[in-house]
Formats: structure tokens, C-alpha cells, sequence
């Protein structure tokens, strides 16, 4: 099984390619977007660039493909020669033709930011696989993590699809479901389902292989979610306090305003503190200080209040 990957730098990358690479499945290609390695010298009109395994002669190239924690996967696939592209235009036939000549027989994707075109698609010999952090039909769409917060529901998990034009609508192959703990962090709740779709993209191509593969069309009825806009950070008094607490817990890496609406005044908020799933007060909001202790169906939200 030949994989070709897709990916990008953060975590929902690194970690189901360090699955893939521990596992010794073998790695034909690894392709990244050309926006997030500018520094690479492109050709034929800014189509493909360079590979990136150059970066063994070039170290200063590495350092601009690191930030504070080194993409060790990325730099693993370097060291074992596997030949890695920055792309700009997918569908152009230089770009067909350099994936092409890998053989893959099996495209897996995960976190890559751009729609396969149909070319690319019909590469590999098996389809394509992609790693999505949600239990889909639910939560479609490039920012799942932050609906199903904002949603509330109390367990999200991994899907593993095969793609097809659209985004996240292709048949269901695995899933395996996460349930929320309360106060998660994005950072560990990302880091959590990346480990989790790694395990789930390690078995996929494992039964791909062997023709065990199951796959499911996914129901009708259902979207994609938008990118969130300033209002989707409101929160809903009707909401439980856990709900809220959880909610702005999961999404503070989005370094947005928090907002309730009390008796005609907009509440700004910065960070959630605590929560009391029971408690009650005699005022739907108190202030003490920074901290603003507001009543919600049920339970009380501890935050501090935006300076603004």
C-alpha cells in the first residue's frame, strides 16, 4: 500500500501521519499547501514548488517549517526520503502529473485546507481517505470542533470518509466516538482526536488493503457548517452554565469576545473561571471586581468581564 498524504502543520496533521509512519506503511509523498512554506522556490508560474526533502542541504528552510514544537512527522518522511511538495495549484496537469508518478495507491488526508480536485481524486488505484474530527453526518464542514462546543453535546469523536467533490460528504468508513470532559481546551481536545484519528486512519488503510474496508453513504439532510462570524460567539442564557463554561473553554484559542445579552445591556466576556451546574442567585448577573457571576438554565457561569 502505497499512501500519499495531505496535510498541514498543526496537530490534526502531525499526529495521524506519526500513526501512518510508526505503523511502516509506506509513505510515497507528502504535500502541503504552498502558503504555509513560502520560502520555497516555485516554478512554471508559481504552480509546484521544490521538494521539500531539499531541506536535508538547506537547514534554515527547516527552521521556517517549525515553530515553537518541531513537526517531527514532517521531518521523519524528510529523513526517509519520501519526497514532499508545496502546492499552489492542484489541478494544474504539472501537479497531476508529478502525484501521478508516485503510484499511490491510496490519497489519506487530514487537515488539508484545499478541495481535491477530480483529477487528483481519481489517483490513487483505492480512493481517498480523510481524518475528520467530528461523528459525521454532524458537524460537516473546516471548523467542526467549534460547533460541536457550541452545539453542546456531550460527545464528539473521529470519522474516517472516502472523499469525494465535496467536503466531508463521502461514504462513512470508521468512527470512533469521544466523550467530552468538561473545561477541555481546544489544544487538548484537538490533541485528543488527532491521536484518535491517527489509531482510525492506521486501521482504514489496513483494511483497505486487505478488501475489509466497510463503507457507508452518509444520510441526507444534512450541511456544512460556516465559518464562525461575531455573533456565533453569544451565549445563550438558556443554555446550561456547563454548557457556556464548556463552550468558551473550547474556543479561547480563537482569541474572540464572549458576549451575553442582560435586560438590554450587551455583557462582554474575556474567560471562563468556573461553573456551579446548581447554584442560583437572586440577580441574573453580579459583579465582583473583573469577575461577573451570571445565572443560566441552570447553574451559575463564573468569567471575567472584557475590558473594553
Amino acid at each position: 500500500m502505497r499512501v500519499l498524504f495531505f496535510g498541514m502543520l498543526g496537530t490534526l496533521t502531525r499526529l495521524p501521519l506519526a500513526a501512518l509512519l510508526a505503523a511502516d506503511v509506506e509513505l510515497c509523498g507528502l504535500v502541503l499547501p504552498a502558503e504555509i512554506v513560502p520560502p520555497f522556490e516555485l516554478v512554471d508560474n508559481g504552480r509546484f514548488s521544490t521538494p521539500i526533502t531539499s531541506i536535508r542541504s538547506q537547514p534554515p528552510t527547516l527552521n521556517l517549517l517549525a515553530t515553537d514544537q518541531l513537526p517531527s512527522p514532517l521531518a521523519q518522511a524528510a529523513v526517509r526520503d519520501v519526497p514532499a511538495f508545496a502546492v499552489r495549484r492542484l489541478a494544474a496537469p504539472e501537479t497531476v502529473a508529478t502525484l501521478a508518478a508516485l503510484q499511490p495507491d491510496v490519497i489519506c488526508v487530514s487537515c488539508f485546507p484545499h478541495r481535491l480536485p477530480p483529477a487528483i481524486l481519481n489517483l490513487p488505484r483505492l480512493g481517498c481517505l480523510n481524518v475528520h474530527p467530528s461523528l459525521l453526518p454532524r458537524f460537516r464542514g473546516p471548523v467542526p470542533l467549534f460547533w460541536a462546543l457550541r452545539a453542546g453535546v456531550r460527545e464528539t469523536g473521529v470519522t474516517i470518509h472516502f472523499m469525494d467533490e465535496q467536503f466531508d460528504t463521502g461514504d462513512v468508513a470508521l468512527q470512533r466516538p469521544f466523550l467530552l470532559p468538561n473545561g477541555l481546551t481546544h489544544a487538548e481536545l484537538e490533541t485528543h482526536l488527532a491521536q484518535m484519528g491517527g489509531a482510525l486512519l492506521v486501521e482504514a488503510v489496513q483494511k483497505l488493503a486487505a478488501g475489509t474496508l466497510p463503507r457507508q453513504p452518509q444520510p441526507d439532510g444534512y450541511r456544512s457548517d460556516p465559518w464562525p462570524g461575531d455573533n456565533d460567539f453569544a451565549l445563550d442564557l438558556t443554555w446550561s452554565a456547563q454548557h457556556a463554561f464548556n463552550f468558551m473553554r473550547g474556543t479561547a484559542n480563537w482569541e474572540r469576545p464572549y458576549f451575553v445579552q442582560l435586560q438590554g445591556e450587551r455583557i462582554w466576556l474575556e474567560t471562563a473561571v468556573a461553573y456551579h451546574p446548581e447554584a442560583t442567585q437572586t440577580q441574573p448577573i453580579i459583579r465582583q471586581g473583573q469577575v461577573a457571576h451570571i445565572q443560566f438554565s441552570p447553574g451559575i457561569l463564573q468569567a471575567t468581564l472584557l475590558g473594553r
